[in-house]
This record gives structure tokens, C-alpha cells and sequence, in this order.
């Protein structure tokens, strides 16, 4: 069987969620508390400023994918050793609290797009108020494996914080010099 590409999926566009227009119900990642965050959680989390959601859809208004920004600070001890010199204890990052993808569209390149448009937006956001990187936290459970894999090749690597070893980063010097 040959490998899916970008070519597989739909015409789709990635725009900022509205929860009149987003049709939310059909939505299953394959992980419960996910689907549960998108279901459940997500506009109030929206209403009381902790996120915001971008939302990949096709000619109709099914969810077939999303992504979450926030702020975030993590301690500079973690990263790089420039965050250390800088002589601050806590470095201005832009968290991607979840990237899912619909079950029948993974493996389309979807999740690919959403981080790249994802990148895109936090390059915009930092050069508004400031950001070194973009920090997420790989899901643990079946296909940790992969999911790290996956954010590997697009650039994150392990912040090194021993009390979760699944969070990764990107310096936004990074994403600008492969994204412009």
C-alpha cells in the first residue's frame, strides 16, 4: 500500500475555533482525554483566556484536526545554555497544549500541517511580545514512540526537565530559519 501524503487530504483551511461553526461531535483522536478536552473542556478553557484553538476543517464544518496555544514559562536551568546565561529563572515560551488529529486522517500529514501553521502563528505572536521557544508535552501511552519521532523530525528536542521528560522545545531562532 503506498505511503499517504498531503496530497490525500482534503482541501481544508486552519482557522481560529468558533464554536457555532466547528462541529466538534464526530471528533475521536483515538485518546479519550483529548477528545474530551475538544468536546468538553476547550470553550471554557477559550472564555477564561488559558488557550487558544485552531481548528482544520474541510468544506464542512467537521473537526478533522486542532492544535492549542497558551503561555507558558519554563525554568531556564532546563534549556539551552544561553537561557541560563541570560541570568533569568524563568524563560517566556509558547506552549502547544494539544495537536490531534482525527483517526481517518492521520497518517495524511495533517498533524504536519497543524504544528507547521502552528510554528507560523508563534512566530507572529513572538515577535509581538517576546518568546524563546515553543515548548510541548509528548502524550505518553501507546505510540509514544512515534509521536516523539514525529516531533523530532520537525525540530523539538528534549528541554531536559527531570520532573517530565516528555516535554520537548524548539528555539524560535529555529522555527525562523526553517519556516521563512
Amino acid at each position: 500500500m503506498p505511503a499517504e501524503t498531503a496530497a490525500d487530504l482534503p482541501a481544508l483551511t486552519i482557522t481560529k475555533f468558533d464554536k457555532a461553526l466547528h462541529d466538534r461531535s464526530a471528533f475521536s483522536c483515538g485518546f479519550g482525554p483529548i477528545d474530551n478536552f475538544l468536546k468538553s473542556s476547550l470553550s471554557d478553557q477559550i472564555k477564561d483566556g488559558m488557550v487558544t484553538a485552531w481548528i482544520a476543517a474541510a468544506d464542512d464544518s467537521a473537526v478533522l484536526g486542532f492544535y492549542t496555544l497558551g503561555a507558558m514559562a519554563v525554568r531556564a536551568e532546563f534549556g539551552p545554555k544561553k537561557w541560563q546565561r541570560a541570568r533569568i529563572p524563568d524563560v517566556p515560551v509558547i506552549y502547544i497544549r494539544a495537536v490531534a488529529v482525527r483517526e481517518d486522517m492521520q497518517g495524511k500529514r495533517l498533524g504536519t500541517a497543524l504544528v507547521i501553521d502552528a510554528m507560523e502563528r508563534c512566530l507572529g505572536i513572538a515577535d509581538q511580545m517576546g518568546a524563546a521557544a515553543i515548548v510541548l508535552d509528548v502524550l505518553d501511552g501507546d505510540h509514544f514512540d512515534r509521536r516523539w519521532k514525529f516531533y523530532a523530525d520537525l525540530g523539538f528536542r528534549a528541554l531536559g526537565d527531570p520532573d517530565n521528560p516528555r516535554r520537548v522545545y524548539i528555539p524560535m531562532a529555529d522555527v525562523r530559519a526553517s519556516l521563512i
